[in-house]
């Protein structure tokens, strides 16, 4: 086998002064190519040549940032957006993918909310029965006790039939 020499080992080891880039898959760096090209025949009279390729790579680090898949979603939501005359600019499509991931946000939480709702009435309806008999009160009663859960009993049967 063969020695490395230290002065050598050293050299191979010591970092570069130029910064590593990612850069995506060259399947995804293919497709996003012509995503951009397609885009950019959708607007003829506005003359890209000198900005396409400082495009591209701002287009890329947003694909690397959020993922293909959501560069292609704004860029597709951008492209019917009432007043957008000219391409959009990478900016543009970094706002609109944040808009979209704060609605994506949103709707889960709005479904994460909806769902522990409907446990808490669950819960409820499966304990009621056990308070009612204990306590000698009726389900009315119960309700003025706990009025949110007012109307709730057919939802909390209908999920344990």
């Amino acid at each position: 086998m063969e020695q490395i020499d230290r002065a050598s080992l050293m050299n191979v080891l010591a970092p570069t002064n130029a910064p590593l880039q990612r850069r995506l898959p060259d399947a995804e760096s293919v497709e996003l190519g012509v995503l951009l090209a397609q885009m950019a025949d959708r607007y003829p009279g506005q003359d890209l040549r000198d900005s396409m390729e400082g495009y591209l790579w701002d287009f890329e680090q947003l694909a690397l940032k959020y993922s293909l898949p959501k560069v292609q979603a704004a860029l597709a939501a951008l492209r019917i957006q009432p007043g957008q005359r000219f391409f959009p600019r990478p900016d543009e499509v970094a706002e609109e993918i944040e808009a979209q991931i704060d609605v994506e946000r949103r709707q889960r939480e709005v479904r994460r909310q909806l769902h522990d709702r409907q446990q808490q009435i669950e819960e409820f309806w499966c304990w009621a029965p056990g308070w009612m008999e204990m306590t000698g009160n009726s389900e009315e009663e119960l309700l003025k006790r706990f009025p949110s859960y007012k109307g709730t009993k057919s939802i909390a049967s209908e999920r344990n039939a």
